[in-house]
């Protein structure tokens, strides 16, 4: 995918983890990606009336990470998830940098909105597929440990 042409993003069977409440909350923040996307390609974004538009698909983007990121963070504390630093670091780094966008955007300097999505789309994916999939494979040995552990009483 080329940087000025971001085509539409599909959901994959390769990103599932198998946990359906964090595959649920991927689906979306592909969809509010979507959304963005959508917008940048098909309207003029110097417009006002885009610009506000714009705004709100990024406060939700925003909103809905943060949201997501909680909820991850507190199912790897639940099982005492062994790379839960590391993966909390690259979450906090993650938002940092789209923050640091948004607040470019907010204070009237251009972003290369494009490369943002490009960004967003590939931080996602690669996090999904790397990060999530090693965590979310603890969750279920720890799970399946527990439930034995369970049956042995």
């Amino acid at each position: 995918m080329e940087n000025n042409n971001i085509q539409e993003i599909k959901w994959e069977n390769r990103f599932n983890t198998g946990y359906k409440r964090v595959d649920d909350q991927h689906k979306e923040l592909v969809n509010i990606l979507n959304k963005l996307n959508l917008l940048v390609m098909s309207k003029d974004i110097s417009r006002e009336d885009v610009s506000e538009e714009l705004s709100n698909i990024i406060k939700d983007m925003v909103d809905y990470v943060a949201y997501h990121f909680s909820t991850e963070e507190a199912i790897m504390k639940a099982i005492d998830y062994s790379g839960f630093k590391s993966h909390v670091v690259k979450h906090r780094n993650f938002t940092n940098k789209v923050l640091e966008e948004v607040n470019n955007y907010k204070n009237g300097k251009q972003i290369d909105i494009k490369g943002l999505i490009v960004f967003l789309r590939d931080w996602l994916f690669n996090h999904i597929v790397v990060e999530d999939k090693v965590f979310i494979n603890e969750v279920k040995s720890t799970l399946e440990k527990m439930a034995r552990e369970e049956y042995n009483r």
